[in-house]
């Protein structure tokens, strides 16, 4: 899936000159933590709400809230923002999305198209990206199964699925890091009793364990 799917489109934005007292107040008023910061359309920073808490006076109980409120309205966005920010486009894949975001210790990625942004992917997002490409919001049984890396090892499964009349409603797989011969299969089903499933594959030499789920 492309990061198009998860992103929030056409995000809050600030420019440069935006004092730090109103970027904070935005980020309170629409339950943000972080704004892309704009100069003329153009992308030139993201501001988040640790930089500005790193930016408020350290010694906070021992000034008044409306001096603190002073002294951040006298500092604009500019001045705090991370420049020029890892970026990726709509059609970046999600995955490639979320190794950007570790490797980099970023929690979020501005997303552009022709240089102009048009949405923001962040941690929360790619969280709702997993819980549904691994089903965590339908009802049904999951099957677990390890299968030996071959061809037609799970056209075999899907066939004894169907025959039960069971819709398959997500698929993952993953491959065992000590063991390159055999993967990790995540099949969720929409059937409340899988039983007879389970025991017609265990029938054909798959090992599986199930269990239902409701949505998260």
């Amino acid at each position: 899936m492309d990061v198009a799917v998860f992103m929030t489109k056409d995000p809050i934005t600030v420019t440069r000159y935006t004092n730090i007292y109103d970027a904070r107040r935005i980020m309170e008023e629409h339950n943000i933590r972080r704004l892309p910061v704009l100069d003329r359309d153009r992308l030139v920073g993201i501001v988040s709400k640790s930089d500005i808490m790193e930016a408020t006076p350290p010694d906070l109980s021992k000034r008044s809230i409306h001096e603190m409120n002073y002294i951040l309205s006298r500092m604009i966005v500019s001045e705090i923002m991370t420049k020029h920010p890892l970026t990726v486009t709509p059609d970046t894949p999600i995955e490639f999305a979320a190794k950007l975001m570790r490797k980099y210790k970023v929690a979020s990625l501005p997303v552009l198209a022709k240089g102009r942004i048009v949405g923001i992917i962040t941690e929360s997002d790619l969280f709702d990206a997993f819980i549904e490409i691994m089903g965590g919001n339908v009802r049904g049984s999951k099957l677990i199964l390890t299968l030996e890396d071959k061809p037609g090892a799970l056209s075999n499964v899907t066939y004894v699925i169907s025959k039960h009349g069971a819709n398959i409603l997500s698929i993952v797989s993953s491959r065992h890091v000590k063991n390159s011969r055999s993967s990790y299969i995540i099949i969720k089903i929409d059937q409340e009793d899988p039983s007879g499933i389970v025991e017609d594959l265990r029938e054909i030499g798959v090992s599986v364990a199930s269990r239902f789920e409701e949505p998260l």
